[in-house]
Formats: structure tokens, C-alpha cells, sequence
């Protein structure tokens, strides 16, 4: 038998496990229809369909068991040196190809054969009976040259009835457009139930006309079988990107000791390529030295998890913990390994000690020590009080930061504070604005450029990557990131690795995140515009740093900062009086502090003299009569309009001045204290709208 009418399939040993052809089947990309089974001296002893494999997994088949458990002995074997195939065979069962000595070298491919049957010479058209056609497992249908149909088989009958044909007079009935020109020709047709193959072939006989001959394959259960290996495959791809994802050490053996998985992280504790660790067994990395200790040795043996502390070749000191799994017979089949390095569970036990009640006072007082310094924080209100306390805490630990809040708050001065009073204080804290910079430089800003050839005038840059090593960088307007790079922003936080751009080699930073942002971040996710998964790892802590109209009982002291600062600058003794100040308290502060500080240099600009005054105020136009905050002018209607009208009037000036700081019904409601649905009737009470 030619090698071309032979397909090589997957040959399992019978008392291997349903698990072990699958991880083979997902990791090599194998669609093969057939697995022949074999004993130990490779001779056929059972056959799987994989399409009858994949529909046992949807019911819930266990992958424990050995595959002789669903092999079917429904096949012949013919060795491969057979000169001649009875046409009548390949009607039936299965058969599996043999070499001289009886060992498995494939399966035979039914259909290439029958077509070599029905086009080879004469001697072998006389073998072609009327039976063989009847006995067929697929459809057969012969008609003349004008397509009528003479005669159909069994398969061909039952194919008919599931596309719904009730009878089949000419091959136009089932296709249409037949080219009755060329004979020799494949076509497809989709019904409800069922998908078609139709192959159609030249059919001659000794002195009879031409006639035209067509095979029926149906591909549904093939197309069904492909689905349930693209379903495998895809759970399958998703573990494996779990496990490689996982911090800690994932290393599996089978029970000889063999390693058959390891995950990403097995090369940092190791040293060595995965590639350079599977298929080698416990006993030879530690003859090699890479393990000082055989422990899924010991766990096959004494059948039970142990733990275990080891160092690796290239000096880790590691903890140890090895689990078996069993088969049926209650024997270690497999055996997972979980490894982390000691240094680690170290920093975490100093983390928390750091964390206790004393150095937490210590750092209190080092926190207020650092605001009178530096008079770049007021904290009176306990919405500000709160966030201080919130950040003392945060900043003794190394978690990844976002801080909310509208634009003005103050997000670069709290970042800053974070980085000042935390570990990796020593270190310059590196800012970067996201909003400041285009999308095409952004990259070469984190992640640097390497530098040229020797003849090339390209010349490297450093990045902030780079630069925030042992230190904090902090990425002001985060929602201003380009889309495109956010996964490999996720790649370089979670593994604190990156690669420059024009280099292949991958650099290491220890940076500690602090990003900030002023947009809804969640709402951003909902519309496809910033990664989910980026936003919640960067949401490990979040800060929220209350507007300026929510912690008015800090506007005195900032503003007496403010003041200070302007006059040291500037030279001057500028003062402001407490009317002054308390019709600033009353003000509405869209932009925050910023705004705060703009209009005090306005102020010290404008006043004739070194006093703020009330007066002075009004030369201001956001200060103007006409946007004076509404509860001011409504004293002169007492008496003029009665009081329902007076509360509408300024019920309806309260609401547009807070649609000015919101976007939607909701934001409103919320601003307010009231629901959403409150806010709607009384937008539409007015007339207003956003």
C-alpha cells in the first residue's frame, strides 16, 4: 500500500491516561480523527474517535481514567506490503496499517483509496459491485449524463431524509448549479440538521455510457468535533496563561519522578529555560545541583504532601510544598510542586511589622512634621483628615496607588507626600503627565530607547521606567494613556520587567506605581476606552481627594498659605480681611485649589491697597453680582414675593450652578443628596437641561 494512502495518527500505549492524550492533542495542535491504541510492543490492540472523545467530555467524562476505557475494537488490520485491498473492505471498518514485524503505522485513508478504485483500470471497475456501493457508510448516488438519478444507496437515503428532500428525481434537485462540463468536481451544501460534502466523479463501465457518480460525506459531526476541540483548546490555553501567571512556583511530575509542566515563574527560582527542565527527572536536577533536596521522590513513596526548605543552583532559598494526585487505584499519579522564595515571605513579615502601632505613630508625627514644612498640605477638615490618615498608611507599604479627584484638587501633592514619607523616600520621585505628552512619545518616555550600532547617530535614551528604579513613579492623568500601550504598561507592573524600545532584552526596575486620574475610570472601562484588567491592578489602593466645596473649612488656612507664598515671591505684606474670606468659603471653586490660587493673585494684583477686601471681590467676574452664590441676594425679596417663589428661584439658580460641575442626572442626584429620579423632575420643573 503507498505511504499516500496511509494517515499518521497519534499512537497512545492502552493503559495511559485520557488526560495525557489530551495535554498531547492541545499542545501539539493535532485534529486527527483516529488514535490508535497499542500495547507494549507497539502491535494494535484498540482505536478512539476523537469526535466520540470530545462528546464523552461534554458529559462529563473523567480524564483519570486509562484510554482503554473508551477504545473500540471495531477495526481490521492490514500490513502495508498488501498488494491488493478488497474494494469490499473499505466499506467497513476501520483499518489500521501494520509494517512487516505488526507494529502501528497508521490508519487507512478509506476515501482515497475508493476513489483509486473507482479511476484505476478495468480489472479493478469489474471488483466495483452493485453490493459494495449498498454496503457503503457514506452516500453513494450514480445517475446518467444528464443527471438523472438511477440508483441511490442505504447512506444516501438516510442523508436525503435529514436535508428535508423528500425524493431525489436529478442532481439538480440537491445541486443547482452542476457543471455538467467538467464532472469532476467538490461541492458543499448547509441544511438545518446536516452539512454536505458532495464529491462527483466520472463513472465508467466496459460498454455502457458515462455515467456520473456522487459521494456524500457528512461533515456535521466532524464540524461538531472541531467545535469541541476549539472549546478544549481555548480552557485549556486559559489555564495555562493562569498558571504562567502565577507568582509562585508551578512544577509537576509525573510518578517516575518526570518533570511534565512547569510554569513561568520555575525560571526565575531556577535559572533554566523551561525547555530545560521538562523531561528531565527530580533525581537529575538535583545531581545537577539545581534542587538540594529529591522531595516528589519522597512524596511517591510515602504517598503524602511534604514541605521542605531548598536552595536552587543559583543560590534561592526556597519553601517547598509537594502534593500528590492519585489515580483510581490510589496510586501518585501526578505530583505538583509549589515553591516561593524565602525573601519574599520576609518582606511581607518586615512589611507588617512596619506596620504596627508604634512605627505608625512615628510616622504620624513624621507626617505632620513634614506638612508645617513644606505648607503644601492643610488638612482642617475631616474629609482632609480622613485622606491624610488614609495615605499615612498607604505609603508604608509598597501596593500600587490611584488617586481620584476632579482636576485642581491637589492629586500631584498628595502623590508626592506618599513618596516622601514612604521607604524609597532617598530616591527622586519621577513624575510623568500622560495628557502632556503624544501617544508616539509616551513609549520611548517609559520604556526608553536603546541606543544605535557604533556607526548609527541613534542615541539611547533612558526611561522613566528606568529612572524610578528603588523609587516611585508617579503617572499623573492615567486615562490619557494610549490604548495600544496599556498591555504593556500591565505587562511591566506585574512583572516589574520591560523591554526598551529597539532592544530584545528585557530590563528590570523596582518601581513603586502611583497614578492619578480625574475622569471616571470605571465608566472609561465600560466604553472599550481603558483595559479592565490595567485598571484593577492599578486599583490595588485608591484614594479619593475630596473638591475644595466639600472641605470649606480648609479655605482659611489655604488661603493664608497662599497669601504667604504670593508675598514671598513677590515681595509684598498683602493681607485679607475675614469678610473677604468668608465670601470665598461661600464660593462654588470649579477648579479646586488651583483656582483658589489663581484668583488670589488676581487679587493681589487688583487691590489698591494691602487688603483684601470684600469689595475688592466683586471686581472679579466670578465674584460679580449676578454670579453671586444664590443664597446672597435673596434677602432683598422678602416682602416682595411670597415665600414658595423665593425658594423656586433659588431652588432653580442652586441647579444650574451645580450643572456646571456635573455631566449627568446622576452625578447630579449625587452632588445634591437626592436621587436620580428627584433630580430628572426637577430639571424638568425648570425647563433645564445639560
Amino acid at each position: 500500500m503507498d505511504t499516500k494512502y496511509i494517515d499518521i495518527v497519534p499512537i497512545f500505549q492502552f493503559n495511559q491516561s485520557i488526560r495525557d492524550l489530551l495535554h498531547y492533542l492541545l499542545q501539539n495542535d493535532v485534529n486527527a480523527s483516529h488514535i490508535i491504541l497499542c500495547d507494549a510492543r507497539k502491535k494494535p490492540c484498540g482505536i478512539i474517535h476523537t469526535g466520540k472523545l470530545y462528546k464523552e467530555i461534554a458529559f462529563g467524562l473523567q480524564f483519570d481514567h486509562v484510554l482503554e476505557s473508551i477504545s473500540d475494537s471495531d477495526y481490521v488490520t492490514l500490513p502495508q506490503n498488501c498488494s491488493f485491498i478488497n474494494p469490499e473492505l473499505i466499506a467497513g471498518r476501520t483499518i489500521i496499517v501494520t509494517s512487516d514485524d505488526g507494529c502501528c503505522i497508521g490508519i487507512a485513508n478509506k476515501t482515497a483509496l475508493l476513489v483509486n478504485h473507482i479511476q484505476s483500470d478495468e480489472t479493478y471497475r469489474k471488483k466495483v459491485s452493485k453490493s459494495f456501493f449498498a454496503d457503503l457508510n457514506f452516500g453513494f448516488i450514480l445517475s446518467d449524463i444528464h443527471g438523472n438519478v438511477m440508483s441511490l444507496n442505504t447512506a444516501a437515503k438516510r442523508i436525503l431524509c435529514k436535508t428535508g428532500i423528500a425524493s431525489m428525481g436529478t442532481i439538480d434537485d440537491m445541486i443547482p448549479k452542476f457543471n455538467y462540463s467538467n464532472l469532476k468536481q467538490t461541492y458543499h451544501a448547509s441544511y438545518d440538521d446536516i452539512s454536505l460534502e458532495i464529491q462527483a466523479y466520472p463513472y465508467f463501465e466496459e460498454g455502457e455510457p458515462v455515467k456520473i457518480a456522487l459521494f456524500l460525506f457528512n461533515m456535521s459531526d466532524l464540524y461538531a468535533s472541531k467545535k469541541s476541540l476549539a472549546e478544549v483548546k481555548a480552557k485549556y490555553r486559559e489555564l495555562l496563561e493562569i498558571a504562567n501567571h502565577s507568582y509562585d512556583e508551578i512544577y509537576v511530575t509525573d510518578s517516575t519522578g518526570l518533570c511534565v509542566f512547569v510554569n513561568k515563574a520555575c525560571e526565575r527560582i531556577y535559572g533554566l529555560k523551561r525547555e530545560d527542565m521538562l523531561g528531565r527527572t527530580s533525581a537529575q536536577m538535583k545531581a545537577n545541583g539545581f534542587i538540594s533536596s529529591d522531595l516528589s521522590e519522597k512524596v511517591i513513596q510515602m504517598k503524602h504532601r511534604l514541605r521542605d526548605i531548598q536552595t536552587t543552583k543559583i543560590g534561592q532559598k526556597i519553601l517547598v510544598i509537594a502534593s500528590p494526585i492519585f489515580d483510581k487505584n490510589g496510586d501518585v499519579r501526578r505530583v505538583v510542586i509549589n515553591s516561593r522564595e524565602i525573601a519574599d515571605m520576609m518582606d511581607v513579615r518586615i512589611s507588617a511589622d512596619n506596620l504596627s502601632r508604634q512605627n505608625c505613630t512615628n510616622i504620624t508625627h513624621k507626617l505632620t512634621d513634614l506638612t508645617l514644612k513644606s505648607n503644601k498640605i492643610v488638612a482642617e477638615s475631616e474629609s482632609m483628615c480622613k485622606v491624610i490618615r488614609q495615605v499615612t498608611r498607604i505609603s508604608q507599604t509598597d501596593a500600587h496607588v490611584l488617586l481620584f479627584g476632579e482636576t485642581g484638587v491637589g492629586k500631584d501633592v498628595i502623590a508626592t507626600l506618599i513618596h516622601e514619607i514612604s521607604s524609597r523616600r532617598n530616591h527622586n520621585l519621577v513624575r510623568l503627565n500622560c495628557g502632556a505628552v503624544s501617544g508616539d512619545l509616551i513609549e520611548a518616555e517609559l520604556f526608553g530607547c536603546e541606543k544605535g550600532p557604533a556607526d548609527s547617530r541613534e542615541s539611547g535614551r533612558t526611561g522613566l521606567f528606568a529612572l524610578a528604579d528603588k523609587s516611585t513613579l508617579f503617572l499623573d492623568e492615567i486615562d490619557e494613556f494610549p490604548y495600544h500601550l496599556q498591555g504593556k504598561l500591565l505587562h511591566a507592573i506585574d512583572d516589574k520587567n520591560y523591554t526598551p524600545m529597539g532592544s530584545s532584552r528585557s530590563v528590570s526596575s523596582d518601581f513603586r506605581l502611583i497614578a492619578a486620574t480625574s475622569r471616571n475610570l470605571p465608566e472609561l472601562v465600560r466604553e472599550g476606552r481603558f483595559r479592565e484588567d490595567l485598571y484593577y491592578r492599578l486599583n490595588v489602593m485608591s484614594v479619593t481627594i475630596p473638591p475644595l466645596r466639600e472641605r470649606r473649612d480648609d479655605i482659611p488656612f489655604l488661603v493664608q498659605n497662599v497669601l504667604c507664598s504670593i508675598n514671598k515671591s513677590a515681595g509684598t505684606q498683602t493681607a485679607i480681611s475675614p469678610e473677604a474670606i468668608e465670601r470665598l468659603k461661600r464660593h462654588t471653586w470649579n477648579g479646586n485649589i488651583r483656582e483658589l490660587k489663581n484668583i488670589l493673585e488676581k487679587l493681589c494684583i487688583l487691590s489698591d491697597g494691602i487688603r483684601i477686601t470684600e469689595k475688592d471681590l466683586l471686581l472679579l467676574p466670578e465674584f460679580a453680582p449676578g454670579n453671586a452664590f444664590p443664597a446672597d441676594d435673596y434677602s432683598s425679596l422678602i416682602g416682595q414675593q411670597e415665600l414658595p417663589a423665593i425658594l423656586d428661584l433659588f431652588e432653580k439658580r442652586l441647579l444650574c450652578s451645580s450643572m456646571q460641575q456635573c455631566d449627568s442626572t446622576y452625578s447630579l442626584g449625587k452632588l445634591l443628596g437626592i436621587s436620580q429620579a428627584t433630580a430628572v423632575r426637577k430639571l424638568q420643573k425648570y425647563g433645564l437641561k445639560f
